[in-house]
């Protein structure tokens, strides 16, 4: 069983079946449903992602029984990893061209089972459809599991089969138990579930023996019989259900013949529908013609192996720009692999200045750059590539009506064409453009590899916005240590995050329960964005603009803190807001922060039936500035005498284990950086906060464009 359980290592798949798989992983905004959907269309890779789920590394307390857990708990990062050695493998691997009409075979099988398996569930009312449909798709998992382990003795004996039941006789002969007892014993190692691995396990089984079982292995079990796909070369697919399939739809699950019927030509369309989607020729031959136009297979292997070849020069790059301790060295990198990744020789930078007003060039080594625009539009193709974020391409004899500076990029890059790309890095600032000369025919050969040039792209905007190492050795470490706790501290919440979307989306529109959800999610972003400010203090978090209305703000941090803390513990929140709400220019997330940190103390302060109050005022003027007055208080017993002779230092606890004594140290720094008062008053009837927020009044909109994003 040991050997068993690690083989799927090197479990084959279709060319065609990996390419939608490796693209999703690629995808400019990777879409978690996007790279289920192609991943359920392949058992191979279906099942090295639940073996990777459920391995020790990767395993977070329960089993991972369906494939969208799987996703959440490997991350996308690992997910992108096996797609890659999946690829690899199947170009490079052992298993070769020989076998592909054979995996034609096993695809069309699990695939017309697992979505039969899927329809008579949601027929028959089983609560989990997906299950069905995953359990359907792993019947051959055992096949795969043996061909990869034993080929040289397995292949003869599927050559030979002259149907199922002289495979199966075949296989106990030769190796004690057939290939659904593998599988189902594969399965059950792994921690799938004893119902989905019995499911597996039964589903050649006459329908008499199953009738009583549980209804997941009955399910199965008529969706591979109604399927009427033999699992050997030598047989053919019967065009319709025949009589044995048709007694165990009625046996099973008192289906009539009609019914059974549509259900499987429903079902064989989709799967029909679906392989041509993927150029799959399921009647076609296994092998390559000797000459004559290129095979589907073959397009199919080459489009792959250009997958491949993109992914390992992405890494590559990766490599390259990692290594650079300079913004200098990185961009240097950045040129030298676009010239060995695509043989572009000429190539420029222009970078983003630090107050995002205009872009710069250095085009000889001085050190002052050669270029400096301006970002405004129809300035140059570089300033507009940047303001609307779009890949723009220009072509010599058309440069006489461009600007000047277009011009001379022309001449500088000896190009017949350029393209323009935005340099853009998940939800970072823009980190500047990348300017590629080339000739008319590098242009022609890189067109179909533009997806992979916008790659290229963004892991360049990611390297170029990495702020440039430290000098100190400690602060290094420190940084270091800072990025991969944010990192790791990413990877749960990316979870967190991807389980209350399917939480919304299985919900619907109208459950009671979507606020809630929606509530979390806001601060789990909110959480985000506050490591992401320790990872890079200096950067304004995307989406932290003032909010639109201060008594909005106040009463969903109250929402939050009303229901997780204070009606927990008896404590009465009350809201005095006032009718006059003026915009704010503070970042919201820091108002959150200093709200939710002065209630968290106010709740934890007082006993069962103690009480707090949040109070907004109107706009007024102190010390001839105009501030919006907030305050907060409670009817606690005041602060402790050491903590009103720190003034907001960081002191010890006096709330016990689990309190770090930071909470109004963290307010005292956030209402500076937000240029706020703070100001406290406490005794033995309580303590109130007062925070006079700044207010500036909105004017009139700049029309310059040059602070367009």
């Amino acid at each position: 069983m040991a050997r068993v359980n690690t083989a799927t290592d090197a479990l084959p798949s279709l060319p065609q079946a990996l390419i939608p798989v490796l693209d999703a992983t690629q995808a400019e905004e990777a879409d978690f449903q996007s790279l289920a959907r192609a991943i359920l269309q392949d058992a191979g890779m279906s099942g090295r992602l639940l073996q990777a789920a459920n391995s020790p590394f990767f395993y977070r307390g329960s089993p991972c029984r369906t494939i969208d857990r799987a996703l959440f708990s490997l991350g996308l990062d690992t997910v992108r990893s096996l797609a890659l050695t999946a690829a690899i493998q199947q170009l490079f691997g052992e298993f070769g061209p020989r076998h592909r009409g054979y995996l034609r075979v096993v695809w069309r099988r699990a695939l017309t089972t697992a979505n039969l398996a899927q329809v008579l569930a949601t027929l028959t009312r089983y609560p989990r459809p997906e299950e069905a449909y995953l359990a359907g798709l792993l019947i051959d998992i055992g096949r795969l599991i043996r061909l990869v382990e034993d080929e040289g003795h397995y292949w003869p004996i599927l050559q030979a089969a002259e149907d199922d039941p002289h495979l199966v006789a075949s296989e106990r002969e030769t190796y004690g138990r057939h290939y659904g007892e593998l599988g189902g014993d594969c399965l059950e190692t792994w921690g799938i579930g004893p119902f989905v691995a019995d499911a597996v396990r039964y589903h050649m089984e006459p329908a008499e023996h199953v009738r009583d079982a549980h209804h997941l292995v009955k399910l199965v079990n008529l969706a591979h019989s109604l399927g009427c796909l033999p699992a050997t070369l030598s047989a053919t697919a019967e065009a319709g259900c025949n009589e044995t399939a048709l007694a165990a739809a009625d046996t099973l699950f008192g289906l009539n013949e009609g019914l059974a019927r549509e259900l499987r030509g429903r079902v064989a369309e989709d799967v029909q529908r679906i392989a041509g989607s993927l150029e799959i020729d399921l009647d076609g031959p296994a092998p390559e013609p000797a000459a004559g136009p290129e095979s589907a297979d073959r397009a199919a292997e080459r489009a792959l192996g250009a997958r491949v070849r993109d992914l390992t020069e992405l890494q590559r790059m990766n490599g390259e720009l990692a290594r650079g301790a300079s913004l200098q060295e990185r961009c240097e990198a950045a040129r030298r692999t676009l010239f060995l990744t695509l043989g572009v020789s000429q190539s420029l930078l222009f970078l983003v200045d630090a107050d995002q007003q205009s872009v710069s060039a250095w085009v000889e080594d001085d050190e002052t750059p050669d270029f400096i625009l301006p970002l405004l539009p129809g300035r140059s193709l570089v300033t507009d590539t940047l303001l609307d974020r779009e890949i723009l391409r220009h072509e010599e004899e058309n440069a006489a009506g461009l600007p000047v500076i277009d011009q001379q990029l022309f001449r500088l890059c000896e190009a017949e064409r350029l393209w323009s790309f935005p340099l853009l890095a998940d939800d970072r600032p823009p980190a500047g453009v990348l300017i590629l000369g080339l000739t008319q025919d590098q242009a022609s050969a890189l067109e179909a590899r533009s997806d992979f040039i916008r790659a290229l792209a963004r892991e360049i905007a990611r390297a170029l916005v990495q702020p440039t190492p430290a000098a100190s050795r400690d602060d290094t470490k420190t940084e270091q240590r800072i990025r991969e706790t944010v990192h790791e501290a990413g990877n749960p919440l990316s979870i967190i995050q991807n389980y209350l979307g399917v939480l919304h989306h299985k919900l619907g529109e109208e459950h009671e329960a979507r606020h809630e959800l929606g509530l979390i999610k806001e601060e789990i972003d909110r959480v985000g964005r506050i490591l992401l400010r320790l990872r890079d203090p200096q950067a304004a978090p995307a989406g932290d603009a003032g909010p639109a209305s201060l008594n909005d703000l106040v009463r969903q941090v109250a929402d939050i803190v009303d229901g997780s803390l204070c009606r927990t513990r008896g404590i009465n929140l009350h809201l005095d807001l006032s009718p006059s709400d003026p915009p704010l220019s503070v970042p919201a997330d820091h108002l959150r922060q200093i709200l939710t940190n002065l209630l968290k103390n106010a709740a934890e302060a007082q006993a069962t039936g103690g009480e707090i109050t949040i109070a907004t005022r109107a706009p007024t003027t102190v010390k001839g500035r105009r501030v919006v007055p907030l305050s907060v208080t409670d009817k606690g017993p005041g602060l402790p005498p050491s903590v009103q002779a720190a003034a907001f230092a960081p002191v010890e606890s006096t709330k016990g284990p689990g309190h770090s004594g930071l909470g109004l140290s963290i307010v005292k720094r956030l209402t500076e950086e937000i240029g706020a008062g703070l100001t406290f008053t406490t005794g033995s009837a309580g303590t109130r906060f007062e925070i006079a927020l700044p207010h500036q009044p909105a004017g009139p909109a700049d029309a310059t464009g040059t602070t367009r994003p």
